[in-house]
């Protein structure tokens, strides 16, 4: 995973918060994917069910799901 830091400048209110929004549910996808690695759930079981709960596709879920699994190994 690439990792870029940068200041996002929005034209209007309402695309800061659909983006905000994006960031605020992958975070708590996360969240949500690493209680459930500790619970002892499978990566592909996990996968489909965090893309109904957070409403993300696959790709945000995968990453999620990583970043999860890398906190784990530390």
């Amino acid at each position: 995973m690439l990792t870029i830091q940068a200041k996002l400048v929005f034209d209007s209110e309402k695309d800061k918060q659909e983006v905000l929004d994006l960031m605020r549910r992958w975070s708590s996808c996360v969240r949500f994917a690493y209680n459930r690695l500790l619970e002892g759930k499978s990566r592909n079981g996990l996968k489909r069910e965090l893309q109904g709960v957070f409403n993300l596709n696959s790709r945000y879920v995968d990453d999620a799901i990583i970043k999860a699994e890398s906190v784990l190994q530390c």
